[in-house]
């Protein structure tokens, strides 16, 4: 039912780069009638993060983080990206261009509006602040240990759990409950592209 696109952070991810063909060759080959969970995987945030230090640097990212990427995601239809390296968890609104193209929720209907990006960075060293302004793009911020469970139902019902490592216990969630006719009809690489006008 899912799709995992893995990226490799500590080397070159922009367009013309082995790395940047590799992503784009996995997402678009996915067959999404097989699989209809299509999510890319980064150690280092490529996507969205309010932790204190991308936010000292005003990028809230690795640097030419999403600029290279996130069209890719919004083509694709990428319905989750994960990244480590900042020690807490973040979720963002689906996000594109630093817009929120769909308002925050824990519960989405419809069609594919953009890419949700989440933070589950609470397992290894020390926890890590989040810097005090609140961006529009970020949801839900907690400053612990936890992890993340995805359950894939069927096609079109996906549920994303946060849980606390000290209780096990869920303190985020959001369900996905999709019609996906706009992804079943891409094929290899004919994705139409989504933009923030459509």
């Amino acid at each position: 039912m899912f799709r995992f696109c893995i990226a490799d952070t500590e080397h070159d991810w922009r367009p013309g780069t082995q790395q940047y063909k590799f992503i784009e060759h996995c997402l678009s080959t996915v067959d999404r009638q097989k699989q209809p969970w299509l999510i890319f995987h980064a150690h280092r945030v490529l996507g969205y993060s309010s932790g204190e230090f991308y936010a000292e640097e005003g990028s809230f990212e690795e640097p030419m983080g999403r600029e290279s990427l996130q069209e890719l995601w919004q083509k694709y239809k990428v319905d989750i990206a994960f990244y480590g390296h900042v020690h807490n968890y973040e979720r963002t609104c689906p996000v594109f261009q630093n817009t929120c193209l769909q308002n925050a929720s824990n519960h989405y209907h419809g069609i594919f509006k953009a890419t949700t990006h989440v933070v589950v960075g609470g397992r290894g060293a020390g926890l890590a602040d989040f810097s005090p302004f609140k961006v529009r793009w970020s949801h839900f911020r907690d400053r612990d240990f936890g992890f993340v469970k995805l359950t894939a139902f069927n096609h079109s019902n996906l549920l994303f759990e946060y849980k606390k490592s000290r209780d096990g216990n869920v303190y985020d969630h959001f369900a996905i409950m999709r019609d996906y006719p706009d992804l079943l009809a891409c094929s290899f690489d004919s994705c139409p592209r989504t933009t923030s006008a459509s």
